[in-house]
């Protein structure tokens, strides 16, 4: 007879990384901001082991436009990373810090 598996830690090995709810709101703010100016039209979740992912669509049937990860380190904590496309463009200790990628620039008009 095989030996009992302890559920126990096999499940705090495999940590799934979970948005809360003040990090949902705040992709969801950003999202809803950019689908008024016509720039977004869908978005997917998507949960695996170490890491959790908010893609954003032009269309449903494009390539993603932005990803926003939030990762767990293998030196524990966790890290946010914006790809636009396959190209990361930002790394971040916190959501907000993520997000300021988005700020609007300031153009001068002549």
């Amino acid at each position: 007879m095989e030996s009992p598996i302890d559920l126990g830690s096999y499940r705090r090995a495999r940590k799934q990384v979970a948005y809360h709810r003040d990090e949902l709101r705040a992709l969801m703010n950003l999202y809803s901001r950019r689908v008024m100016t016509g720039e977004w039209r869908d978005y997917a979740i998507d949960f695996r082991p170490g890491f959790a992912s908010f893609t954003m669509f032009k269309h449903t049937f494009d390539a993603p436009l932005y990803t926003i990860i939030k990762l767990r380190r293998r030196q524990g904590g966790l890290e946010w990373l914006v790809f636009k496309g396959n190209e990361r463009v930002k790394r971040a200790g916190t959501l907000t810090d993520a997000l300021s990628y988005f700020d609007r620039k300031l153009e001068v008009v002549s």
